[in-house]
């Protein structure tokens, strides 16, 4: 079957796009049971993606158009496209032209943690765990804004550490002033509303506060820190 489905790919791309339609997330299950069968799955599979909004892609087009040194295959889940589009998580990535999946039906949350990759390419949130777009000239201005912002960020840390596991500077953010990430290895929010609906807690995760160093908000909060007599 997966054979023919590939052919189809191919061969028959308007009977490809309809059985992808009304199959595809029955398919992409296989992903988490058939790990036999999980390289073939992943070759028919089409996404949503950040670089046609009409059309979708395999993954193996997506490999093709990466960005040079471009390591892993970014996506980020959620419930809509348009949730997606307005995330802050997508700001660096679309000023910057890094292709994004999106990932918007349920089982999604689920195989892209359970999948190593794709062609030697790892799957990375941009919801999730530190992203590497600068340069190295910005990578440099990044290491001195950190001195800048280090009693700003220890402050806030103590602070809040009763709701948030670390307080940093972000190099995903480019307009909004802040956001709320997760650990690499951390559920989703997504996927923590999926198992409460369906009656199981999940254990309660602390997320990372990310700032954005160039915005007037932020900026001004560093400087009011820094004037604060009783600051520690």
């Amino acid at each position: 079957v997966l054979s023919t489905v590939k052919t189809m790919m191919t061969d028959k791309a308007d009977a490809y796009a309809t059985f992808w339609r009304e199959f595809g997330r029955v398919v992409k299950e296989g992903l988490l049971d058939d790990v036999e069968n999980r390289d073939a799955i992943l070759d028919i599979a089409s996404f949503d993606s950040t670089h046609d909004a009409d059309r979708q892609t395999t993954l193996a087009q997506y490999v093709e158009r990466m960005a040079e040194g471009q390591q892993h295959i970014y996506y980020l889940t959620s419930e809509s496209r348009a949730a997606i589009e307005r995330s802050p998580h997508m700001e660096a990535f679309s000023a910057k032209g890094f292709e994004v999946l999106v990932l918007t039906d349920p089982v999604d949350e689920m195989w892209v943690d359970a999948v190593p990759g794709f062609d030697g390419k790892q799957f990375q949130s941009i919801a999730k765990g530190q992203v590497d777009l600068d340069t190295d000239e910005e990578k440099s201005a990044a290491e001195a804004r950190k001195k800048d912002f280090a009693d700003l960020l220890a402050w806030m840390t103590e602070a809040l550490e009763e709701n948030v596991k670390e307080v940093r500077l972000s190099s995903r953010l480019t307009t909004s002033p802040a956001c709320i990430v997760g650990d690499t290895y951390d559920l989703s929010p997504n996927l923590e509303k999926m198992y409460r609906a369906m009656g199981q807690e999940p254990p309660q995760i602390k997320r990372i506060l990310e700032l954005n160093p160039t915005h007037p908000l932020v900026t001004g909060l560093r400087d009011a820190y820094g004037e604060r007599e009783d600051r520690t």
